[in-house]
């Protein structure tokens, strides 16, 4: 008997159900289900687009595929260090290599012939994106926003090349490993610095010529990262992580910032968070890296960091946070008078120095003063709506959490978790780091939502094969 033979042995409502999940399946006589051949070229029905959407992600890249992600792999390798080297009338090295990377994407996607279809933090970017650059219309130092709104632009062709670049687990772990790895540059030669006692500030070490709050920040963010891919790796490559992560600290003490020892506190509970999934080996492998964090605190750490590290609790309840606390007065006055709309993107310094030239003379303080906080800074900027789009933008991100399996899951929580901390202190809404975690964690998300249809789609398709299983038999 065909296959429609046995469906119309069903009553209607459950033969449509039967024909629905099997669809592209043919009956052969010993009763399988077989995938009923297809021509490459013709699209996939509508009531299979999960499957669809799954085999576009696991395509293999074609050369210039591969070159366009080695070239993206390289970019974020740089982004711990990416002061470190500057070309005149250039900028930055990250900068030469991201023209090469989005030259390299853009032929790519050509070459593939088609846009994978945007996440919804994509386009709460893009609106963000555009907010900043029609800001331009009332913005009180036009000229800046220009050049933040083309910074902007940067970042998120830097976020949509991961998007594109990198859909499967395999390419996301890959550009977990090139941050990883490109913070031993800046680590390394914030050790370096110490040895030779070349401060970055007043007995205060950072490399890579970063400030020494951001180089923090870089590396407390390392950490969770760092020590998932432990768990995943066995040999030469858990040395290395282990070796990082004992760097990591070092470094983030040899900073002596106390925002960055906060968000590094936060990082490390990824270790209790995880530590029942752990064997017995891995935990005895969590205890060698704890004993050689220690080891490295106390073998390179000078007591001067110990001593400014020690005046966070007063700092919190008597001080001014360095000064931070004038200039957050300053920009909560420039948010009242301009609530809505803002003053325009990347005018807060000048509009802060103006209100409070002389308390930042009497501070010490540059005469330019960043906000210090991102929040704030999106605040007075971009007005209510900027800051609306930015913490909408959050809240896609820490909802897409609930796809993941629980050790991503919790991963992903610790390191939002920690960027949360680090920017309440920086303003860091137009750093790379920024980006490039929004950017992987919105990629890694829709890897896991591909894979969520299939596996649904399996159990009604088990169900028909059962039911013409039992029909055809005599």
């Amino acid at each position: 008997m065909t296959k429609e033979g046995h469906l119309r042995a069903f009553p209607g409502r459950l033969r449509v159900i039967v024909r629905q999940a099997t669809q592209g399946f043919s009956l052969r006589h010993q009763g399988t289900l077989v995938p009923a051949s297809r021509r490459p070229w013709v699209s996939p029905r509508p009531d299979n687009r999960g499957a669809a959407h799954s085999l576009v992600g696991a395509e293999e890249f074609s050369g210039l595929g591969k070159l366009a992600f080695a070239s993206l792999w390289l970019l974020v390798f740089t982004i711990p260090w990416e002061d470190a080297i500057t070309m005149s009338d250039f900028g930055t090295s990250a900068r030469l290599i991201g023209t090469l990377t989005v030259g390299l994407g853009v032929l790519a996607i050509i070459e593939r012939g088609r846009l994978r279809r945007p996440a919804p933090g994509h386009m709460i970017m893009i609106l963000f994106v555009l907010l900043a650059a029609i800001s331009y219309l009332w913005s009180l130092y036009p000229e800046g926003t220009l050049v933040q709104a083309f910074t902007y632009i940067q970042l998120f062709t830097m976020v949509w090349l991961i998007w594109e670049l990198a859909a499967r687990g395999r390419e996301q772990t890959r550009l977990m490993q090139a941050y990883v790895l490109g913070t031993f540059i800046s680590g390394i030669d914030t050790v370096y610095r110490f040895l030779s006692h070349q401060e970055s500030a007043y007995q205060r070490y950072a490399g890579a010529r970063l400030d020494a709050n951001d180089l923090g920040i870089i590396m407390a963010l390392s950490i969770p990262i760092s020590y998932y891919l432990l768990l995943q790796n066995r040999g030469r490559m858990a040395w290395v992580y282990r070796l990082q992560l004992a760097l990591a600290g070092t470094t983030v003490l040899l900073t002596a910032s106390r925002a960055a020892t906060l968000a590094c506190l936060v990082a490390l509970a990824i270790v209790p968070l995880t530590h029942a999934r752990l064997t017995g080996r891995q935990r005895i492998a969590v205890l060698l890296t704890i004993s050689l964090l220690v080891f490295g605190a106390l073998l390179f750490v000078p007591s001067t960091s110990w001593e400014r590290l020690s005046t966070t609790p007063s700092e919190f309840a008597q001080g001014t946070l360095t000064g931070r606390t004038v200039i957050w007065a300053a920009g909560w006055e420039l948010f009242c008078e301009h609530p809505f709309l803002g003053v325009g993107a990347n005018a807060f310094r000048l509009m802060v120095s103006r209100v409070l030239a002389k308390p930042i003379n009497m501070a010490g303080l540059a005469s330019t003063p960043v906000a210090h906080n991102t929040f704030l800074s999106v605040l007075v900027e971009q007005g209510v709506i900027g800051l609306t789009l930015f913490c909408a933008l959050l809240s896609v991100l820490a909802l897409s959490l609930r796809l993941m399996p629980p050790f991503p899951q919790k991963l992903w929580i610790v390191c939002l978790g920690v960027w949360m901390v680090g920017v309440s202190s920086l303003t860091w809404e137009t750093r790379k780091p920024t980006w490039f975690f929004f950017g992987l964690l919105i990629a890694q998300c829709g890897s896991m939502a591909q894979k969520r249809p299939t596996r649904s789609h399996a159990p009604g398709l088990a169900e028909a094969q059962l039911f013409l299983l039992r029909a055809s038999r005599p």
